[in-house]
């Protein structure tokens, strides 16, 4: 591992970035970007980039050292840990003293992975509802860890069936469910005559994080709350009677103060098809790339005032032509009514044809099919027939701002 590091070291050293903030801390969000590449090689490659170095200062006898070593049986498990300790390796390159880095690195225990490994995940597993999916565009789903100004696409823990531990991309099913449970309440409000806004919603506050967040459990749903009982009594008559008037909310589930009310269906995360997934022939890091990002505010200011400030920024994605595969189970519990939602809700999704971050800048445009989903025409038939009932249980619960309004 020395020879990896040594050159860690001369890019450190000879890099022409000039940074107001901590340099280790720096350093290390760029390892982190850096380390998304599939192998070691490419990896110092793109560190070199981002670090605009002056690669001629290097020197050929570490090159070459490193060069062996990136091409070694170790080059996985060097990979693997530089990966996982980003931070350690910036404390790493920044030691000055070379017996103090020899005593470092004699202390590093490298994990055990045989090159010739490339065992998968377990199977996933089967669903009521499977989905398929296939960027169009880069697709982006950040996570909640961030490399400077650099977003990383969402990953889970996973090991594989033969005890390796991985790091692989995802797309939550969380991030799917949100999506339906946007689409379903837009397209409620859309049905019932009102006027879909984001800063002007037909909705209460309340009712609105009802609808589209699932839920609140602060003040505000007086009459909601009372309807599903207080003090811990349970109105079976006011549960029946929401899921009834309401079957998204049924479908998906939600929270009106203090009562919870649970969801019929279990989203699934989609997994990009690779090798470590079980399901196709390239590594998951073969599937990632970047995508460069410019953020601008203009300052409203006075009128003699020309102040601008853009904000570069990238995030990882997924690349164009990669397929995920997921899906949807329903709770044995769920309805025709409940059942038809969803079918509603998956055609809402598959029409819009996006997913993840970015979509105003072109990514995220996907192609999606279905196995199995259910027709969503007794629920469309619901909506057309009950249309004023709704309207009048949300009056009722206090749920409808400005009146209700309906749409012009």
């Amino acid at each position: 591992m020395k020879a990896t590091i040594e050159m860690f070291r001369r890019l450190r050293d000879t890099t022409g970035h000039k940074v107001n903030r901590n340099f280790g801390g720096f350093f290390a969000d760029r390892m982190t970007r850096a380390f998304s590449r599939e192998n070691l090689t490419d990896a110092m490659e793109e560190l070199a980039q981002s670090l605009d170095s002056s690669i001629e200062y290097v020197g050929g006898k570490k090159l070459a050292a490193f060069l062996a070593e990136a091409n070694g049986p170790e080059s996985a498990a060097i990979m693997a840990w530089c990966r996982q300790h980003p931070k350690l390796v910036a404390m790493l390159a920044g030691l000055r003293d070379d017996d103090e880095l020899d005593a470092a690195l004699e202390s590093i225990d490298l994990p055990a992975i045989d090159p010739a490994d490339v065992s998968a995940v377990t199977e996933q597993p089967v669903y009521d509802v499977p989905v398929q999916a296939e960027c169009l565009t880069g697709l982006a789903h950040g996570s909640d860890a961030k490399a400077g100004n650099a977003t990383l696409f969402r990953r889970r823990s996973v090991i594989t069936e033969t005890g390796r531990h991985l790091y692989l991309p995802v797309y939550a099913g969380n991030a799917v469910r949100g999506q339906l449970r946007d689409l379903l309440a837009d397209h409620l409000i859309e049905s019932l005559g009102l006027k879909v806004s984001r800063s002007k919603p037909s909705l209460e506050l309340w009712a609105f994080h009802v609808l589209y967040a699932g839920g609140v459990l602060e003040g505000g749903a007086s009459k909601a709350e009372a309807n599903l009982g207080k003090s811990g009594a349970i109105r079976t008559d006011g549960m029946r009677e929401i899921r009834e008037m309401l079957p998204m909310i049924s479908l998906l589930g939600t929270a009106i103060g203090n009562r919870v009310i649970a969801g019929r269906v279990y989203t699934g995360d989609l997994r990009p098809h690779c090798i470590e997934w079980g399901s196709g022939d390239q590594s998951a890091s073969a599937l990632m790339g970047w995508e460069f990002l410019t953020r601008r505010e203009d300052y409203e200011g006075r009128a003699d005032e020309d102040d601008t400030s853009a904000m570069i920024a990238e995030t990882e994605i997924l690349k164009p032509g990669t397929r995920l595969s997921g899906g949807i189970d329903i709770d044995t519990h769920a309805n025709s009514m409940e059942r038809a939602c969803l079918g509603r809700a998956l055609e809402l999704l598959r029409n819009r044809g996006k997913l993840g971050a970015e979509n105003r800048r072109g990514i995220g445009k996907v192609a999606l099919s279905y196995s199995a989903a259910p027709d969503p025409g007794e629920y469309d038939a619901f909506l057309s027939d009950h249309r004023r009932d709704i309207l009048d249980f949300l009056t009722r619960l206090g749920a409808l701002a400005n009146g209700g309004l309906e749409a012009d």
